[in-house]
């Protein structure tokens, strides 16, 4: 374990503190951190002489004070680090700098007088950095004699995302970004937390799980904890922090409650003035504790007594429900590790909390319940988890059947809360019509004879109905119903009844080939705060899925750190639902970043010949670019092919086909063109706008290649305006950039979409595709033959031993390869690889 010691005491002026302040000295020199440098420019900058910082132990300021001290001392400057003899000392110092650390220790019993007969003792331009975990009494004296201070925020000490990777970097591990944020969530960015971890991580064998469950109860912690944070508490301290902390905001009213002290109030405002990790808040009605501290403590309260430690939760989490706070109610639960308790807790919280979309945590709860022991309730909240669409219909089938039979056992008042919430998810597994037009009747006589007082429940209630109205395929009395319960569910603040309605109404559009009512109630998904904390059920995936597709296809900021969760937490897709949307936008991701995506490519066709039948909307997203990278890649022929496997998901007859089959060049042209043509002017059906902004491109191109100037930039002009008004500007990047070669092509000629051309282009340079020039990455079209002797190329052989491995005669390879090097506009087999590799063909 490493060493904490923040005292710094000198024998001898000018001597350079010894010892280690927090570990964050990890390979022999202390972490700089620009934000804490930048508070010492600002006051050198000042005219102030005093500088203050006061933070708990392990915070980290004797590191600061460090790079302060080396910081001036590059510049020039003397510095004197300064101890207790030093300041009962009388003579005068000429330094120009003094520095002070630990000072709450260092003046003992003696009170501030030291520091006031320091500075005045000392001439007009020495300047003094003092820290200690908390301001003196009595200080205001010393910043009098001082004529002002400068103050350095607490929280300014504290670990960043960014702080974390450099200092994992400095032990020797690299930490994924997730697991770094996790961290320095889980530490409250607390250096010595921080620092004590890292040692911790690089022993593990899984250190994203280690990350996962680190806290203060880690022996290193909490060892660390009990020398230097909690070494000034007595006992009676102690027991307060104890039974108070069962989370890092605390209630003064219920830390009342829990510890039976109507001076608990006193106790932890006294501890807060002292800095030992917990804070009042600003309105002084509650505090907050610390995470390690409260981890800590609520350990050592379980060892001490158990039992105690899960009376204490299960008070907390009813205090919590009383004050309508369920989430946190139903976490104190998950604290009690008590499954009585926490089943409790999820029965009389779990609905509500669905309702508002709060899943993350019912979730977690639900997962955390021993196996085989569901109650009505849980059961019935499983199968929620994942309407409208279900992952696993069987499953979802059998649950639903075990609901009934524990209805018919139930008690009155507890068959009654659930029994309409039971009958509306049964509902959302209907698929036949006729079956949808029975249970139609059988609600109407449902909700009639039993009115529903929730309103949560009478909207679940209607969006069922408004479901047997979908696959009734009566969708003007769907879309009319569904418009009222998204609206009642947003002003209510039913998150989860708002997804079930408008996910229903976005499956009816689909099914309508209607793709622009399907984006817009793709955005209004976008648009409904949900809560994003993993575990993920299908409606928190949905909306992230829904939001980072969203964002990709504006070419906005986007981090796909969500979806890799997603996919790992679900590789077969059992359990949300979403594998084919989630692994269809990364792969597409990386067939737009990489040169030569040989690897995404062949994944993506795997992909969608797999299971692409179930999900013609994404398959029709990524049409154009598997055509594209096919040909590329692998030839017409290939191209040919995956027509072929696009048709049996999209129709032969579709918008996507005819789009694919004018852009490959096949032969009738014009009867493809006039076809497409058709559909953009009439009612302009498609699985996807994506498809409506490839379809006027493929046209655009295609006019240009026949010398019909007027005519391509119009279609270039419409291509933009829905590009525009639905968000589909990553089209144009696409394939290599060819709509944005279509813009630079034409620009100055689309009026009042001028600007959004720009924009268009200057995403373009943004992502480093050229515009404006021959595409240096065109595609090369190679056959068959010619793109199997290429990949022989880039290894060390002779044409003689080319010819043999293929069983062609060496004046038959000569003759291919001089076809390629002419169409790669190479001399020799170096440019040909070379231009190859720029062109993505190797």
């Amino acid at each position: 374990m490493y060493a904490f010691n923040e005292t710094r005491s000198t024998a001898r002026a000018n001597d350079t503190p010894n010892g280690d302040s927090s570990a964050q000295h990890a390979g022999g020199r202390p972490l700089e951190r620009p934000r804490l440098l930048d508070q010492l420019d600002r006051f050198r900058r000042s005219d102030r002489r005093l500088l203050t910082m006061w933070a708990p132990a392990g915070a980290g300021k004797t590191t600061a004070l460090t790079n302060w001290s080396d910081r001036v001392r590059s510049d020039g400057e003397t510095v004197r680090w300064l101890g207790a003899t030093d300041l009962l000392a009388d003579e005068p110092i000429g330094e120009d700098w003094l520095f002070v650390d630990d000072v709450d220790r260092l003046l003992g019993g003696l009170g501030v007088p030291p520091l006031i007969r320091l500075i005045t003792r000392s001439g007009p331009g020495v300047r003094f950095v003092i820290a200690g975990r908390y301001e003196p009494s009595g200080f205001a004296a010393v910043t009098d004699a001082a004529g002002g201070r400068s103050v350095v925020p607490t929280r300014d000490l504290a670990f960043d995302v960014e702080d974390t990777l450099a200092l994992a970097l400095r032990f020797g591990l690299v930490l994924p970004i997730q697991d770094a944020e996790t961290l320095t969530a889980r530490t409250g960015g607390w250096a010595a937390g921080l620092a004590l971890a890292m040692p911790y991580l690089l022993e593990q064998p899984d250190p994203a799980a280690a990350v996962a469950r680190f806290g203060g109860d880690q022996h290193q912690v909490a060892d660390y904890l009990v020398v230097r944070v909690l070494d000034t508490l007595d006992e009676d301290d102690r027991d307060i922090l104890m039974r108070a902390a069962v989370g890092s905001d605390v209630p003064l009213a219920l830390a009342v409650t829990l510890t039976g002290r109507s001076d608990v109030g006193a106790v932890l405002h006294r501890l807060s003035a002292r800095n030992v990790l917990v804070s009042a808040s600003p309105d002084h009605d509650g505090f907050r504790f610390h995470p390690i501290l409260a981890g800590y403590m609520r350990a050592e309260f379980r060892r001490r007594e158990e039992c105690g430690a899960v009376r204490n939760h299960v008070a907390a989490a009813s205090w919590y429900e009383a004050h309508g706070d369920h989430v946190t109610a139903l976490e104190q639960a998950l604290l009690a590790r008590d499954p009585d308790a926490l089943r409790t807790q999820i029965e009389h919280s779990g609905g509500t909390l669905l309702m508002q979309g709060r899943t993350a945590i019912v979730s977690t709860a639900l997962r955390a319940l021993p196996p085989g022991q569901d109650t009505l309730a849980t059961l019935t909240l499983r199968v929620g988890m994942d309407a409208p669409t279900f992952p696993d219909r069987i499953g979802a089938e059998e649950r639903l059947v075990e609901a009934s039979v524990l209805l018919a056992a139930a008690e009155p008042a507890v068959a009654d809360r659930w029994r309409p919430v039971v009958v509306a998810l049964s509902s959302f597994l209907i698929e036949d019509p006729d079956a949808a037009s029975v249970r139609l009747r059988e609600l109407g006589d449902f909700m009639r004879s039993a009115p529903v007082e929730s309103l949560d429940i009478a909207l679940l209630l209607r969006s069922a109905v408004a479901w047997c109205l979908v696959v009734m395929r009566r969708r003007a009395d769907a879309e009319q119903l569904l418009r009222s319960i998204q609206g009642a569910a947003s002003r209510a603040g039913y998150s989860w009844v708002f997804l079930v309605a408008t996910d229903t109404a976005a499956t009816l559009a689909v099914r309508s080939g209607d793709w622009r009512t399907a984006s817009a109630y793709e955005a209004q998904v976008d648009a409904v705060p949900f809560d994003t904390t993993p575990p993920y059920n299908r409606a928190t995936a949905r909306a992230l899925l829904v939001s980072t597709s969203r964002a990709y296809a504006r070419c906005e900021p986007v981090s796909f750190t969500a979806l890799h969760r997603i996919d790992a937490a679900d590789p077969v897709g059992s359990e949300l639902g979403l594998l084919f949307h989630v692994r269809a936008l990364l792969l597409v991701a990386t067939l737009d970043a990489s040169p030569a995506p040989r690897d995404a490519l062949a994944r993506l066709v795997q992909l969608v010949r797999f299971d692409g039948r179930n999900h013609p909307r994404i398959v029709a997203a990524v049409s154009v670019r598997m055509q594209s990278w096919s040909a590329a890649l692998h030839g017409a022929p290939a191209a040919t092919e995956i027509r072929r496997v696009l048709a049996d998901v999209l129709g032969p007859d579709s918008l996507e086909l005819n789009t694919l089959r004018l852009l490959a060049g096949t032969r009738n042209d014009h009867v493809v063109e006039h076809a497409v043509v058709d559909a953009l002017d009439g009612d302009d059906a498609a699985w996807s706008g994506s498809s409506i902004v490839n379809a006027h491109l493929a046209l655009a191109s295609h006019a240009c290649i026949h010398g019909r100037v007027a005519e391509s930039a119009e279609r270039v002009r419409r291509a933009l305006d829905v590009s525009e008004e639905f968000g589909y500007a990553r089209e144009f990047l696409a394939c290599r950039g060819a709509g944005a070669q279509l813009v630079f092509r034409h620009r100055g000629s689309y009026g009042a979409l001028e600007p959004y051309a720009d924009h268009v282009l200057a995403l373009a340079e943004h992502e480093r595709i050229g515009v404006g020039q021959e595409h240096p990455d065109a595609t090369v079209p190679l056959t068959p033959k010619e793109q199997e002797l290429l990949l022989e190329l880039p290894a060390h052989q002779t044409v003689a031993e080319i010819a043999a491995k293929h069983h062609l005669s060496v004046n038959t390879i000569k003759t291919h390869l001089r076809s390629i090097y002419g169409k790669l506009s190479a001399t020799g087999r170096t440019e040909a690889v070379s231009a190859a590799r720029r062109r993505g063909l190797l």
